[in-house]
């Protein structure tokens, strides 16, 4: 059951969309045109490039920051996305630089140039925080995959339960945990996510909570889940032999189906 408690030019062929643009934008091919009866310098050219390439960067941007689950392809555009905004602003801050400290631009210029590229370096470094966060959930869905071997190590662990419990007792345990810790819990999971599904688990009526269970707060989590006869899984690793995804499985152990199919 779901709750309150969890609702907490070679440029070009560097992502699809804006090299086929690049080849069919109207502006482009009129600037291409021009240059080649030179009537505009090269410079123009290369100008209108970039900003076709500017436009579809920060249309996967838009895309993929604000999707709720991405693919690990997606993943990749994003992140191509945003290096190569953030290239191009930064080339177009050195040029403009440049150019004003030779006197061809007035200063105001400069000051555009640097908010654009501002703004690319906050998007990129979101990207990249998007990236960091999925590839966590991918880890920590396959962690029940290695539930046995993960055991076996002495890498996870599990509290089976009482056979009546009440997952909206979970309230009570994110207020507590709100005014001990000053945050809720930090969830990475809520119920089932296309990521366990492709890993053959329906992860409906659970979540994953992104803390090391020997941590602080980790250790308060269990022992309230105890408290409460909740049963729950708690990964000290994700992957056996490594620390990494390290995160407090709520809930019975997730059902195995076919992966890509329903229970």
């Amino acid at each position: 059951m779901r709750c309150a408690f969890w609702l907490a030019s070679l440029a070009l062929a560097a992502v699809v969309g804006p090299a086929l643009r690049a080849q069919v934008d109207p502006e482009l091919s009129r600037v291409r045109d021009l240059v080649r009866a030179g009537a505009l310098p090269r410079r123009a050219l290369v100008e209108a490039q970039n900003n076709v390439l500017k436009r579809g960067y920060r249309e996967t941007l838009t895309d993929t920051l604000l999707k709720a689950s991405l693919r690990r392809d997606e993943i990749e555009h994003m992140l191509t996305a945003a290096s190569g905004l953030l290239r191009l602003a930064q080339d177009e801050f050195n040029l403009v630089s440049a150019r004003v400290e030779a006197g061809a631009l007035p200063a105001k210029r400069l000051q555009v140039a640097r908010d654009e590229l501002e703004i690319a370096e906050r998007q990129a470094e979101l990207a990249q925080t998007r990236a960091d966060l999925i590839r966590q959930i991918e880890r920590i869905a396959a962690a029940e995959t290695y539930l046995e071997e993960l055991q076996g190590e002495e890498m996870a662990y599990r509290f089976e339960g009482f056979n009546q419990y009440e997952m909206e007792a979970l309230n009570d345990v994110s207020e507590m945990y709100y005014q001990t810790f000053g945050h809720p819990p930090p969830v990475s999971a809520d119920g089932d996510t296309d990521w366990h599904r492709s890993m053959g688990l329906d992860h409906t009526g659970r979540f994953d909570v992104a803390v090391h269970p020997d941590s602080e707060e980790g250790a308060f989590l269990t022992y309230m889940l105890e408290s409460l006869g909740i049963p729950y899984i708690a990964f000290r690793s994700a992957v056996p032999g490594q620390s990494t995804g390290p995160h407090i499985h709520i809930g019975p152990p997730s059902d195995r189906i076919e992966p890509g199919g329903y229970p």
